[in-house]
């Protein structure tokens, strides 16, 4: 139809769904002899255990952002199948729909607004058993964020991380900590001010990773030097 055309004019038109190619973050670390110091060569083996797993749905607290890509499936009344990307300001442009700002929300805090918006369009679009068009959301690609890994890293410098990156992933990344560093205070930073602590002893000999905060766009991971060390 013309509305139909015209998205098409303007190249909103949804593209087909095609494989994406994934970052698994792998990194080859330089070949280094053992260290005597606790911690520090558990960095150093060819190990996926501290990258994010790419595969299967997000987690549950995971918040879009830009640079996300959805897939948006109706089924029921209409088959309909879109492939969204989150704009840098903040929103996915439905055709028919319009622009819907997901930004900042989690998956289940978007399909909230889905039901609203989705439902001024399609009708059959609506809670409860008498819904006749379903919908499902979901992410096919996650964004990629920059974060600085700076200190006593074997590494520092900026990197591009999966936007499900930690802590962890980001030290592994830089190629682990230094002979000279403090494990037990790794400050994150964030717009300036410390917004975690983590304690890399308390994760190797606890599993405690209640401080493994995923990282944000713009993140400092600062490992700093150690004060003393009880040999």
């Amino acid at each position: 139809d013309s509305q139909a055309a015209a998205i098409k004019t303007l190249g909103l038109a949804p593209t087909p769904l095609s494989p994406m190619p994934v970052d698994t973050g792998v990194r080859q670390a330089p070949e280094r002899p053992p260290s005597g110091v606790f911690g520090v060569d558990v960095f150093r083996r060819s190990t996926t255990q501290f990258l994010p797993l790419l595969a299967g749905p997000v987690p549950p607290d995971y918040r879009l952002g830009a640079g996300d890509v959805l897939v948006l499936i109706l089924t029921g009344d209409v088959e309909l199948t879109y492939q969204l990307s989150i704009t840098r300001e903040g929103f996915v442009l439905i055709p028919q729909v319009g622009q819907v700002f997901l930004a900042n929300l989690t998956l289940d805090q978007a399909r909230n607004v889905l039901y609203d918006r989705l439902g001024r369009v399609y009708s059959g679009v609506r809670r409860g058993a008498n819904a006749t068009t379903q919908f499902n959301l979901s992410v096919a690609n996650v964004r990629a964020v920059q974060v600085h890994v700076v200190g006593e890293v074997n590494q520092p410098s900026a990197y591009q991380l999966s936007a499900l990156g930690t802590v962890l992933t980001a030290l592994y990344t830089a190629g682990g900590v230094t002979e000279r560093a403090n494990p037990r205070a790794i400050a994150v930073r964030r717009n300036g001010t410390r917004v975690a602590t983590f304690d890399l002893y308390d994760y190797l000999l606890k599993g405690d990773t209640r401080n493994d905060v995923r990282l944000e766009n713009g993140d400092v991971v600062y490992v700093g030097v150690r004060e003393r060390r009880v040999n």
